[in-house]
Order: C-alpha cells, then sequence, then structure tokens
C-alpha cells in the first residue's frame, strides 16, 4: 500500500482551505452573521409620534440646516446649537452644501468634529452630524437676485435641496424635524421645549432682523390667506405661483410679521396659518412622512416651504405661527427675504 507523503497531505489540506474560502468569497453573504444589527433591524413606527411633552419622553430631534456659500456662518451657527439646552444626545445635525466655492464643506467638517471631540458627555455630545454635498449649478447674480422669475427658479432649486437633504438624513427615531437657516443667529436656549411644548404638527416663531440701531420683519413666507387673496387666486392658472414681497404681485394675504402684539401679547399665543417660511420650521416628523415635502412644482401656486404647508393641510394637518415669539436673523442684502439665498 502506498502511504502519501506528509507534502501531499499538507498541501491537499491548503488546497480545500484555499477553495472554501474562494466558495465565501463568492457568496453574497460574506462578511455578514446573524449577530450583525446592520443587517437586521426592527423599528416599530407607532412609537414615532411626536408629543408636546417631547423632552420628557425622550424624543429624538433632527435640526437640517441648507448651506450655500456660508463658511462665514458656521461657528455662530454651531455655537448656537450647541447652546441649545434640549439633551444633546437626541438631536442629530444633518447639513446640505450646495455650490459653494468658499470652502464650506471643509469648515463644516473641521468645526463638527471639533464639537464632537470638545463634548466629552453624553448629553453634551450630539448623537450625529451628517453633511451631504450636492451642487445644483444654480448661481445667483446681484443684478437678477430680485427677478420674479428668477426667484421661482431659486425657489425649486432650495426645494431640491431640501428634498435631498430631508430623504437623506430623516432616521426612524426622529420624531420632530428643525428646518434651521444657518444665518439665524439669535434664538432662546429653550427653543426646541418651547417649539415641541406647544404640541403643533408646524410651528414657526416669527423671524425678524435687527442691526444695532434698527429692527424690522423678515420673513414674509409665514402667512395666512384672506378672503381677498382667496378671490385672487380664483383668477389664476393652474401653473401660476405667487412669492410674497413684490409689490407689483400684491397677494393679499396676512403676514405674521403684521400680526406681532396684535390684541394678544403671549409669548406663546399660536395663530392659523396657510404658509410657512423655513429660516425656523418645527415639523412634526410624521407630516413629513406621510407625503409632506417641498414640491418642485407649483402646489397650489406655492413653491418650497409654502408648498409644504399647503402640502400639509391638504393631508389635514394644521400649521401654526407665534407672532410674538420673536428670533433673529442676522441683516443682509435686504430687509425682506425675497433676496436672499441659503445661509449666505
Amino acid at each position: 500500500m502506498r502511504i502519501a507523503s506528509p507534502y501531499c497531505k499538507a498541501a491537499t489540506v491548503l488546497l480545500t482551505l484555499l477553495a472554501i474560502l474562494f466558495l465565501v468569497w463568492l457568496s453574497p453573504y460574506r462578511g455578514r452573521t446573524c449577530r450583525d444589527a446592520n443587517v437586521f433591524q426592527y423599528h416599530n413606527m407607532n412609537k414615532v409620534d411626536g408629543t408636546a411633552a417631547g423632552h420628557f419622553n425622550h424624543e429624538h430631534v433632527l435640526i437640517l440646516t441648507p448651506f450655500k456659500e456660508a463658511a462665514h456662518h458656521i461657528e455662530s451657527y454651531l455655537i448656537n446649537v450647541n447652546k441649545l439646552t434640549y439633551p444633546h444626545h437626541l438631536i442629530s445635525l444633518g447639513f446640505l452644501v450646495s455650490d459653494s466655492r468658499d470652502n464650506t464643506v471643509q469648515f463644516l467638517q473641521d468645526h463638527a468634529r471639533w464639537f464632537m471631540k470638545t463634548q466629552q458627555t453624553d448629553w453634551e455630545r450630539f448623537r450625529s452630524v451628517s453633511i451631504m454635498q450636492k451642487d445644483f449649478a444654480f448661481e445667483l447674480s446681484n443684478e437678477d437676485r430680485h427677478s420674479f422669475q428668477v426667484q421661482i427658479k431659486r425657489r425649486v432649486t432650495m426645494s431640491k435641496s431640501r428634498n435631498y437633504l430631508l430623504t437623506s438624513t430623516l432616521r426612524p427615531e426622529h420624531a420632530w424635524v428643525l428646518w434651521l437657516d444657518g444665518d439665524v443667529i439669535e434664538y432662546p436656549e429653550t427653543l426646541l421645549e418651547d417649539l415641541i411644548g406647544m404640541g403643533k404638527d408646524i410651528i414657526v416663531p416669527n423671524c425678524w432682523w435687527h442691526s444695532y440701531d434698527d429692527e424690522g420683519g423678515y420673513d414674509r413666507n409665514n402667512w395666512r390667506e384672506t378672503p381677498e387673496s382667496l378671490e385672487m387666486q380664483k383668477r389664476l392658472g393652474v401653473n401660476d405661483v405667487l412669492v410674497e414681497g413684490y409689490n407689483d404681485h400684491q397677494t393679499h394675504r396676512r403676514l405674521l410679521l403684521d400680526m406681532r402684539y396684535e390684541n394678544e401679547t403671549s409669548l406663546y399665543h399660536a395663530v392659523e396659518l396657510d404658509g410657512v417660511g423655513g429660516t425656523c420650521t418645527l415639523v412634526r416628523a410624521q407630516v413629513h412622512r406621510e407625503g409632506a415635502v417641498f414640491p418642485t412644482f407649483p402646489f397650489k401656486h406655492q413653491l418650497e416651504t409654502e408648498g409644504l404647508a399647503k402640502m400639509a393641510k391638504s393631508l389635514g394637518y394644521g400649521v401654526w405661527g407665534l407672532p410674538n415669539y420673536i428670533r433673529w436673523r442676522k441683516l443682509g442684502r435686504g430687509k425682506g427675504n425675497q433676496d436672499s439665498e441659503w445661509a449666505e
């Protein structure tokens, strides 16, 4: 009988092992195990309901901000967000940077890393920071930024930006979404508790601008329809778009700016609205999940955030404003919001 040499046995074992490794490499399940939590996940969405007691119920909040040419805003933005008293381990931050040549992405990455490294306790550290980049090849010059038609194109691009950001960052655990512009410079540290505590589907504070010796209303996209505005819309074509802030395109709506201290001085006095802006807007996450997003096409004559409000109301949700709860925006090119970009 012929006995195989030790070398032959070793070669056979080696070839067998190589064959097994090759088959494992070919398998679509390579690298996965039944213990891998990233493969098998279960989420009970029946329990992800934003409530007025969000703080006490440990509800997660997603703060979203689109940036464009905004490197000079990033440090102050993060300093202000870091002052929020809502538990930071329940807050996720999401950013989308588009069409920027001022190194916004790098500034954002550097500052975000620094904040995450220096916040040592679980309470102080944000749950996550997500930075997206998506360019839309949209440029707005100083000469045409006041043009009505250019503003419509700009709002379409902003709708795309917000939709990309929302769909890329909204997670099953999020109960609330706060849309916060990068150039909102002053707001209470209790902003999240205050807005969530109102228990509304969509709610906006009143946004004003100020300088060292002057102040005025800023966000004209927070408004309520009137009998005159509804009658005027009957004469519009289905694809006609309405934009606030143009004297030659009067909409006859009632602005939240004009309701400040009107018959009521309470900080938490709420009024029903039909349109909202995006400078500081809290949305119950369920509203987004059920289909209210930022239309890139005319929806009841509105685009972007105002279109979001119209969609939400069509779905049966409420839209509210706080005329006496003021947050301040940095004074930029103008004293109205029709000529500002993302957060420039």
